[in-house]
């Protein structure tokens, strides 16, 4: 391989890209048998959705540094609802991909590197980073005989602190919007729930819960597209891609927590 004495050199040298992932997990109950979630985002280009997330804690009046969590109770109700609104539009813009396992968080791990090894095959890249919330890998050794032998392989990975890392956070909120997904489908929370939000610019009114999360997240976890029945008539298949169920309980109780996110329709909504 030549050395490059051109700084700007690098830029004419086509490379197949490596993507990062920036992962968090959430639990549910599903049939009375405990599961972990396992959630990972990236964005195709990162740089707009950092000034992004510094924009939205401007606009609602906290500190660039402070964290924003999917279950935290620090901020009184009205606020939650802007926090939401706020990285919602962020995180409609990221890629998703969800585990979801009732053998406990090594066993996520391992399966969402699969799914993400998957992903970047599809997309030509070279391979993935992989960068946790903490306490989540807990057998590093049989990680890495798993991960770094894929093809592509996850080419590395590290453990932070989500309170420190903005992306992290992002990754916390989406795999706590699916959680919530998954309550609606099991019946714990109301789909049809009302709450106000400004879904079109300058435009505030109240929508059912369950269409505002389809809204947000049907272009953004990982699918196929499936033949339409007729035009304008477009579903998104996400299960075995985006989605993955690795899980003891009956299929019909499955099939319930899946109601809202085995399949995204992509046509019109009004």
């Amino acid at each position: 391989m030549p050395f490059y004495f051109d700084p700007d050199g690098h830029r004419d040298r086509q490379r197949p890209p490596v993507k990062t992932f920036y992962i968090d997990d959430s639990s549910c109950v599903i049939g009375g048998v405990p599961h972990t979630l396992l959630g990972a985002i990236s964005f195709w280009d990162e740089s707009p959705a950092l000034p992004d997330i510094v924009l939205v804690k401007k606009q609602l009046g906290l500190r660039p540094e402070q964290e924003i969590k999917s279950n935290s109770q620090e901020f009184p109700k009205e606020q939650r609802h802007s926090i939401t609104e706020g990285m919602l539009s962020i995180l409609s813009h990221c890629q998703g991909f969800i585990v979801v396992t009732d053998h406990g968080k090594q066993r996520a791990a391992v399966e969402l590197t699969t799914q993400l090894s998957g992903f970047c095959r599809g997309a030509k890249m070279a391979g993935f980073l992989c960068r946790f919330d903490k306490n989540i890998v807990d057998d590093p050794d049989g990680f890495d005989h798993h991960s770094f032998h894929l093809d592509p392989p996850c080419v590395g990975w590290s453990e932070a602190d989500s309170s420190h890392e903005p992306l992290l956070q992002c990754a916390d909120l989406f795999v706590g919007f699916q959680k919530l997904r998954i309550d609606m489908g099991m019946g714990r929370i109301d789909p049809e729930k009302l709450i106000q939000v400004e879904v079109y610019e300058g435009t505030r009114a109240e929508y059912p819960m369950r269409w505002y999360m389809h809204l947000a997240f049907r272009h953004c976890i990982w699918g196929s597209l499936e033949e339409p029945q007729r035009p304008g008539n477009d579903w998104k298949n996400n299960m075995g891609l985006g989605i993955r169920f690795f899980s003891s309980v009956p299929e019909l109780e499955l099939k319930q927590a899946l109601k809202y996110l085995e399949r995204d329709f992509l046509g019109c909504v009004h």
